[in-house]
């Protein structure tokens, strides 16, 4: 029935003589290779600020550093910028900036002008980002001070001591604990707990007052204090839920408080409320509050008596008052397709950024 060969019959026309690929961009005589000319062209690798903010910090003279990573196509990678202020931020006004062949999952400013960057192929750097010494003129400077494979899985959660900003502890999704020593030239790990907990770690705090104290709380409901003078891996168990009706999602140390001292964290859940632990009366939830009905809370950050909320799935924002009791004195909806940081610029001001909405600004 067919005489002629198929390969004659659906074989390309002699008069179809289209260019070459690279040649295809906006050409719409040759719609059906526009697949091709995608292909083809280069990737565009110069310092943008990508949709996905996920990291921010500021350090004791309120400059920032922000991270912003490219999550979609095959190829993820992020940058790294510096600001002396939020209100504008653009490629162009950064006083530095640091481009990553990988994602950047976390930013934390140590002592001064000391940037930790936690990577997202486990590496942990330090770097210094302001120098008069380097550069008298434009003293805005990256400069890598150490680098470590710090886990064996990606960094989580990170989190620097307040009362010794030469100190710093990581976990990653391995469960693995680590302290690092910054006051050096280098990068020095000075305590590790392979097996920090048996379910998957999801918070991570540490003492204001103290630099030897850190909790750590899974999604099994069992929040853990560690001491990291110990000479070898040593925790206590605060809580242990036995119910398995808990789940935690972050955890926060409160304020010092008069006659209360440094002694009560918060614990984030995943049914949206709030729990109290005081650390000298383990296994007891001195308190439970409701924060949000639906969404889990995702972070939580300390700034004197007011407690900042944060929750996913859906975005929420609320800050308490927790002098006395949680009263809630701010809220706000949907400020992200998804929150990932925050950061209390002044007594009165935080910033929240994440996915969609990049950057919020909340005003009590």
């Amino acid at each position: 029935m067919f005489k002629e060969k198929f390969s004659v019959t659906y074989g390309t026309p002699a008069s179809h003589q289209p260019p070459s690929a690279m040649e295809l961009a906006d050409n719409l005589d040759y719609p059906n290779l526009n697949a091709v000319d995608m292909n083809a062209r280069l990737e565009n690798l110069s310092p943008r600020l990508h949709d996905c903010f996920d990291s921010i910090t500021m350090n004791k003279e309120k400059h920032f550093a922000l991270a912003t990573n490219k999550r979609d196509g095959a190829h993820w990678w992020g940058v790294l910028f510096g600001y002396k202020q939020t209100d504008h931020m653009t490629v162009d006004n950064a006083d530095y900036k640091l481009q990553c062949d990988t994602t950047i999952n976390i930013l934390r400013y140590a002592d001064h002008n000391v940037l930790l960057v936690a990577l997202g192929d486990t590496r942990l750097q330090v770097w210094s980002t302001y120098s008069t010494v380097r550069h008298p003129k434009s003293p805005y400077c990256l400069f890598l001070i150490g680098e470590e494979a710090a886990h064996k899985a990606p960094i989580n959660q990170l989190c620097v001591f307040e009362s010794e900003p030469k100190k710093a502890v990581s976990t990653c999704l391995d469960n693995t604990l680590n302290v690092w020593d910054l006051s050096g030239a280098d990068l020095c790990c000075t305590y590790r707990a392979s097996a920090a907990h048996i379910n998957k770690l999801t918070g991570l705090a540490t003492s204001v007052t103290s630099a030897a104290q850190v909790i750590t709380c899974d999604r099994g409901g069992c929040a853990r204090l560690w001491d990291v003078r110990a000479s070898s891996p040593s925790s206590t168990c605060l809580y242990d839920d036995q119910s398995h009706l808990l789940s935690f999602t972050c955890a926060a140390w409160a304020s010092p408080r008069e006659l209360k001292g440094d002694n009560y964290v918060y614990l984030g859940d995943y049914d949206g409320n709030v729990h109290t632990l005081d650390i000298r009366v383990p296994r007891k939830l001195q308190q439970t509050d409701s924060y949000f009905k639906d969404g889990h809370v995702s972070r939580l950050l300390i700034n004197g008596d007011h407690l900042a909320v944060m929750s996913n799935q859906p975005v929420a924002v609320k800050i308490a008052k927790v002098q006395e009791s949680h009263e809630i004195v701010y809220t706000n909806e949907n400020t992200h397709s998804r929150l990932t940081d925050a950061v209390w610029s002044n007594e009165n001001t935080l910033l929240t950024i994440g996915h969609g909405r990049k950057m919020a600004t909340h005003k009590i």
